[in-house]
C-alpha cells in the first residue's frame, strides 16, 4: 500500500438514525462503507428534547396521516413512540451490521439533535445522514444544514438509497484539502484499475491546466483513471448541471475553498440527488 493509499483511516462511522426512510438508506450506505473499509458501525438516535417539551404544553395537538382531526400530544404516548423508534432502528442497526459483518454500537441520547449528533461525532472519522430526515419537505432541514455548516471531519449526506456502484466525482479546487477530497473519491470508486470523473473549478485556464496536473499525478499513484471536465467561474447552477450530467455516483467535496459561501453549498446539496461527501 502507498503513500496515498494510507491517507485516509476511517475506523468508526456514525449514523444518525430516526427511523426515517432516508436514515435507513444512510444506515446502508455506512454498512457497506464499513464492511469495505473494515470499521466499526455505531448508530445515535436522539430523542428530541424540543419536541418533548412542546408534548408537556396543555395546548399541544397533533394530526397523522390517518385522521384529519388534532388530537392531544401527550408525554407518556411520545416517549414510548420514541422508545418504540429506538428499538426498531437498533435491530434495524444490528441487522445491517450483521449483513457487513462488521462490529456496532447503540447509543440513545436525549436533547437538541444537531448538538448531539456534533457531540457524538467528535469520536467518529465519518458521519452517515439522511438528507431529509422525517421532514415532508424538500428543503434541507436544520439538523442537517447544522451538520453541513458547523461539522468537523467527513460527512456524508444522502437523499435515498443508493450503493457505491456507480463512478464517483469530485469538484475539485485545488485547496490544501484537495488532496485529501480526492484521496477520499479514490476510496469510493467501486472496483481497482477504475475511475472517477473530476470537475477542476478554477479561475482561469492556466490554473486548470495545473490542477489537472496534479490530480493526474495523484490518480495514477492510485491506479486509477479519471475523466475530466473543466468549469472556469462557473454559476451555481451550471456545477449542478454538470454534477446531475455524471450519473448517481458520489460527489465529493472539499469545505473552506471560497467558491460556495454557506448558502450556496447547502443549496448545491439540495439541489443535486446524489450522496454527498464533504472533506473539511
Amino acid at each position: 500500500m502507498n503513500n496515498a493509499e494510507r491517507q485516509l483511516s476511517i475506523r468508526r462511522i456514525l449514523v444518525s438514525l430516526d427511523a426515517s426512510p432516508h436514515s435507513l438508506a444512510a444506515l446502508d450506505m455506512a454498512a457497506e462503507l464499513a464492511g469495505r473499509l473494515g470499521a466499526e458501525l455505531l448508530g445515535l438516535f436522539v430523542e428530541d428534547a424540543d419536541l418533548l417539551r412542546v408534548a408537556e404544553l396543555p395546548f399541544a395537538r397533533e394530526v397523522t396521516f390517518f385522521s384529519p382531526s388534532f388530537r392531544r400530544l401527550e408525554l407518556q404516548q411520545l416517549e414510548q413512540q420514541l422508545r418504540a423508534q429506538a428499538n426498531q432502528v437498533r435491530r434495524a442497526l444490528a441487522e445491517a451490521a450483521e449483513r457487513a459483518r462488521v462490529p456496532w454500537e447503540f447509543r440513545v441520547a436525549r436533547g437538541a439533535v444537531a448538538a448531539e449528533l456534533l457531540a457524538v461525532a467528535a469520536e467518529a472519522d465519518l458521519i452517515v445522514m439522511g438528507k431529509l430526515g422525517r421532514s415532508l419537505t424538500r428543503h434541507l432541514g436544520s439538523t442537517v444544514r447544522t451538520l453541513i455548516l458547523q461539522g468537523s471531519g467527513l460527512t456524508m449526506i444522502l437523499e435515498r438509497e443508493h450503493t457505491l456502484t456507480a463512478p464517483p466525482m469530485i469538484i475539485y479546487h485545488g485547496s490544501a484539502l484537495a488532496p485529501k477530497a480526492l484521496d477520499a473519491a479514490a476510496h469510493l470508486v467501486p472496483a481497482k484499475g477504475g475511475h472517477l470523473s473530476v470537475i477542476i473549478v478554477a479561475d482561469d485556464k492556466d490554473s486548470a491546466q495545473r490542477l489537472q496536473s496534479d490530480a493526474l499525478m495523484q490518480l495514477q499513484a492510485h491506479g486509477l483513471g479519471a475523466d475530466f471536465w473543466v468549469l472556469i467561474n462557473p454559476t451555481l447552477s451550471r456545477l449542478v448541471q454538470i454534477v446531475r450530467m455524471q450519473g448517481n455516483g458520489p460527489l465529493v467535496l472539499a469545505l473552506g475553498q471560497g467558491s460556495l459561501d454557506a448558502e450556496g453549498l447547502c443549496v448545491l446539496i439540495s439541489e443535486v440527488p446524489n450522496p454527498v461527501l464533504l472533506v473539511r
